[in-house]
């Protein structure tokens, strides 16, 4: 139909992960080194440095702790503490 029109919206959180991605360029980290790209990530909502919470950092150890001190990228409680 020439009445509907598509909008592309930029997902903040695809473009973070990219980010990270490009400077892990493997598939785990630890979550110090997470920690410490996230709190050097700018978006277009926040700028860097981020301050993340003790609470933000307690989730990561947490993750990491469930797969052998590493945190997967891919995995679905990575996903929800992006």
């Amino acid at each position: 139909d020439a009445g509907i029109q598509s909008f592309c919206c930029v997902d903040q959180c695809n473009a973070l992960m990219e980010a990270l991605e490009r400077s892990i360029a493997h598939p785990v980290a630890s979550p110090g080194l997470i920690a410490e790209l996230v709190e050097a990530l700018p978006s277009d909502s926040v700028n860097a440095p981020r301050n993340l919470s003790s609470s933000l950092h307690w989730k990561l150890d947490a993750i990491a702790e469930q797969h052998g001190g590493h945190v997967p990228l891919h995995s679905r409680l990575f996903a929800q503490w992006m």
